[in-house]
């Protein structure tokens, strides 16, 4: 067992409390991170993630997310600021304002709490173990016998997808690794997906960096670029990212080769998202909202407590969410429409419908402006990890565990088709971008 697993489990218990999912998130943080202190990323992230709806943790009810996951790596964990924000993917302004207003949501000072989130974490049950001396002979057989049944099952599936499951589509071809290349000067390619490599010993270092797949397999190195964001425009020639060299939001042009620095940004500034034709782009930088395209300028209407969502469809507007929901404003700032903060995954880009995705049944639920559960098109062997992005107002991309053409899938909306997209990824990283994904 991990030496990292009580502490983090600790902290996943006032995030989610004392519920299986919130020790299914901490035995996956540490997982994903394969039992370092950076599982503690893992789980900050995975709790502010727009596509995760953790349980109520019991107290603070009061408290956004935001604050709680602030207040909580501060006064319990016991990490800096610097080190929050970046764990939590805000700025230090904004994770400031978020532990100053959470400790007078709940009337107490910094110290009184430290006490309080130890008391509540101080009897967590401990993990049950396996008897000593039991005999487990006969497990191994049926373990055995299950892996053979699973892999079966497993050739069965592939077979038929590739045989017709898919008919009418290009046949997915698993990408061959090419010579990683640094990302300079002009070149013809598009972009089909990148992915992050961490540092090894820790997140909290420089050490990472992102690989990009063109369509033509090139690798590209794009080490320049900050671990929390990297976007790529919906036709897959543009990438928009954090430069940790140059501390500045930049856009990377790779047919003429050109960089645009277009702004200023903090270290933990996230938030770059491409309109749906690719010509502007929307960024968050020390809490507030701009949009570049070619000259960049103000929205009005941010605050420290708001989140950028990405673009309304049709990318006349942004959707903004904050204390009092989703809101819908064009670039003057003005709300076109608003709609409560349902307590699900989304909403999509035409800012009214939300979905709840089934792990176990292979289905979705549909909440809002559009309602309906839908089953997903997976192979039989194959089963949700999470949604990983919306690329339009009708589709979704998830990942997913088990065998198959493909761990990526574009969910159809209306029609649950699940489509294979052509990515392969080191099975131990999880950060992956599409083109257009927000």
């Amino acid at each position: 067992m991990s030496d990292w697993y009580e502490q983090v489990r600790r902290t996943a218990s006032l995030l989610g409390g004392r519920t299986p999912y919130a020790r299914r998130m901490a035995e996956k943080a540490l997982r994903d991170r394969e039992g370092t202190k950076d599982a503690f990323f893992s789980l900050y992230r995975s709790y502010l993630s727009l596509f995760r709806v953790w349980p109520d943790p019991g107290w603070g009810k009061e408290l956004s997310n935001l604050q709680r996951a602030v207040l909580v790596a501060l006064h319990h964990d016991g990490w800096t600021e610097q080190e929050t924000a970046y764990l939590c993917g805000r700025s230090r302004r904004a994770v400031r304002r978020a532990g100053e207003k959470g400790l007078r949501a709940l009337g107490t000072d910094g110290m009184a709490l430290a006490g309080t989130l130890r008391a509540m974490t101080e009897d967590l049950p401990a993990v049950a173990e396996r008897e000593p001396g039991r005999n487990h002979a006969g497990c191994g057989a049926l373990i055995v016998c299950l892996v053979a049944f699973v892999l079966m099952v497993a050739y069965c599936s592939v077979l038929d997808a590739s045989l017709g499951q898919h008919a009418g589509r290009a046949p997915f071809v698993a990408l061959a690794f090419s010579e990683l290349n640094p990302l300079r000067g002009p070149m013809r390619a598009t972009i089909r997906y990148a992915y992050r490599v961490d540092a090894p010993v820790t997140v909290l270092t420089d050490g990472s960096y992102w690989v990009v797949i063109t369509e033509s397999n090139q690798r590209l190195l794009v080490e320049d670029a900050t671990p929390s964001d990297l976007e790529i425009s919906p036709d897959g020639r543009r990438l928009a990212y954090h430069s940790r060299s140059k501390r500045e939001v930049v856009v990377y042009d790779l047919p003429s080769g050109q960089i645009s620095r277009i702004s200023k940004a903090d270290v933990s500034d996230y938030g770059l998202f491409f309109s749906p034709d690719g010509r502007r782009l929307a960024f968050t930088s020390e809490d507030k909202l701009y949009v570049w395209d070619g000259k960049r300028r103000r929205v009005p209407g941010f605050g420290p407590e708001s989140t950028l969502y990405g673009w309304l469809a049709g990318g006349q507007a942004l959707l903004v969410d904050d204390w009092e929901g989703v809101r819908a404003v064009d670039l003057s700032g003005t709300v076109l429409f608003s709609t409560g903060d349902l307590d699900h995954v989304g909403p999509l880009p035409d800012g009214r419908t939300w979905i709840d995705v089934d792990d176990d049944e292979n289905r979705f639920t549909r909440y809002g402006r559009r309602t309906g559960r839908r089953s997903m098109r997976l192979p039989t062997t194959a089963r949700p990890r999470k949604v990983e992005c919306w690329t339009s107002a009708d589709t979704f991309v998830i990942s997913t565990y088990g065998y198959g053409p493909s761990n990526y899938y574009r969910i159809d909306i209306e029609t649950g088709e699940a489509e294979p997209l052509p990515a392969l990824v080191p099975e131990d990283l999880k950060e992956v971008r599409f083109p257009g994904c927000v």
